[in-house]
């Protein structure tokens, strides 16, 4: 990510008013490089992860959206005021593969319903429901939302055999042009 980028990050958490505090640092992950994260310190009790979530998802494009994003009780600084990574706790990333970002807008419709039910700050292409936590109550609410939006029946099944967005937007593919023979 471009300093620009993690600038316009910082930017955006700044200007959340259910924010005290923020950094984004930058962890490495031998499966995707460097990633960015946000550490966040709630300003009180309207604080709403999910509701965060959404900001940075309409107010960033997706590949500068933190891959994850943690709340804190506090951002530790060094005596130069800067945040010290090393006191701030390892975020979870497991299951974070590259982000391949949507390339239509059936695509985007697909990655914002999946990381709104998995409350994940971004989903790409390629994230995987089953490794990124995703349970028989989340596909049923993916299903729910997919379904009628794009004019078919789909069943949670569907949803365990078609894991990703890239693989679900394929089956979409198929099970449009089948319903309308």
């Amino acid at each position: 990510m471009a300093v620009a980028a993690l600038q316009d990050v910082r930017d955006v958490l700044a200007a959340c008013p259910d924010l005290a505090d923020a950094a984004v640092l930058a962890h490495v992950r031998d499966s995707v490089g460097q990633v960015h994260v946000a550490y966040v310190v709630p300003g009180g009790p309207g604080f709403d992860l999910a509701v965060l979530h959404r900001l940075l998802r309409g107010a960033l494009p997706g590949t500068a959206v933190p891959a994850a994003v943690v709340v804190v009780d506090a951002i530790p600084v060094d005596a130069g005021g800067a945040p010290r990574p090393q006191a701030l706790p390892v975020p979870d990333l497991r299951g974070l593969v590259p982000y391949r970002s949507p390339g239509s807008a059936r695509q985007e419709a697909l990655c914002t319903v999946f990381a709104e039910v998995l409350a994940r700050p971004r989903w790409g292409l390629d994230d995987d429901f089953f490794v990124m936590g995703g349970e028989s109550i989340d596909a049923m609410l993916i299903a729910s939302r997919v379904g009628p939006a794009a004019g078919v029946e789909i069943s949670i099944n569907e949803i365990f055999d078609a894991p990703t967005v890239a693989e679900l937007d394929r089956l979409l593919d198929t099970l449009t042009t089948e319903a309308r023979r």
